[in-house]
């Protein structure tokens, strides 16, 4: 099983460098006194669009993640981050988190049933690991080059980080509507307070937003976002992270939102 991961991680890195190399056009990289920002923090990654930077994140995972982690003004921890807001993540976003790799055939298979019986896009199949390098490295234009790339940095995410790293990085990278990316940034936005002070029901109805942060931002479109949060919940009772009574008690609590 390890052998065939092997060769389709050393396929997919082979045709997604090749494609970089061959569909460069950038021009020279800038003299040293015009130096990129990503230049200065780095030390050598070359300006953009050269065929070395495309590569980076490849060659140096660690060092590509960690950068773009120190680029984030709110990064928070994930020991600060409460329960239920992680679990709501967990529940909506990814249910089998902790037990698959970098993609999950059975969340797929039953994301595409979960929607085709409900008419409507209730389930995602990308796992939390696939957002995480969307949202760190890449576009979330749908092309093949994009999820070849999104396979490969998927599994160098998983080889690299443990599960609850992964969670840490997700949270502080997702975009949450508003103008809000990350989850301390999306608090003191919604709420007006840190992360750590976030309830039930304030989780569930963040949880929400990741699907279609425009659309249910819950300051443009209230009503929307409520019947999301009430799926949140309803999918956090049904894993059994929380009873039916805890789900209805906080779809009926004050949310707090700031007007």
């Amino acid at each position: 099983m390890k052998k065939k991961y092997l060769f389709i991680f050393l396929l997919a890195f082979a045709a997604c460098a090749s494609w970089n190399i061959l569909t460069d056009t950038s021009k020279p990289a800038k003299p040293a006194a015009a130096a990129s920002w990503t230049e200065k923090v780095s030390g050598w990654i070359p300006s953009a669009g050269t065929a070395k930077q495309k590569l980076y994140p490849y060659l140096h995972f660690r060092e590509a993640i960690n950068e773009k982690i120190k680029a984030m003004p709110m990064y928070v921890s994930i020991s600060v981050i409460p329960r239920p807001m992680q679990q709501a993540v967990i529940a909506t976003e990814d249910r089998r988190f902790y037990e698959h790799g970098a993609i999950d055939p059975i969340g797929i298979m039953r994301a595409m049933m979960v929607n085709f019986n409900s008419g409507e896009t209730l389930e995602g199949g990308s796992t939390i690991s696939q957002q995480v390098v969307k949202n760190v490295f890449l576009s979330h234009e749908r092309t093949l080059t994009r999820k070849i790339q999104e396979l490969v940095l998927s599994i160098l995410l998983e080889r690299n980080y443990t599960k609850d790293e992964i969670l840490e990085i997700y949270l502080n990278s997702a975009y949450f509507g508003a103008n809000a990316t990350g989850i301390e940034d999306a608090c003191r936005i919604y709420y007006g307070i840190p992360c750590d002070k976030l309830t039930l029901a304030q989780s569930s109805m963040l949880a929400g937003l990741l699907q279609a942060p425009t659309y249910y931002n819950p300051l443009e479109n209230y009503t929307a976002a409520r019947r999301r949060q009430q799926v949140v919940l309803a999918l956090m009772a049904e894993q059994n992270y929380i009873t039916q009574r805890d789900a209805t008690r906080a779809y009926h609590e004050d949310l707090h939102l700031q007007k």
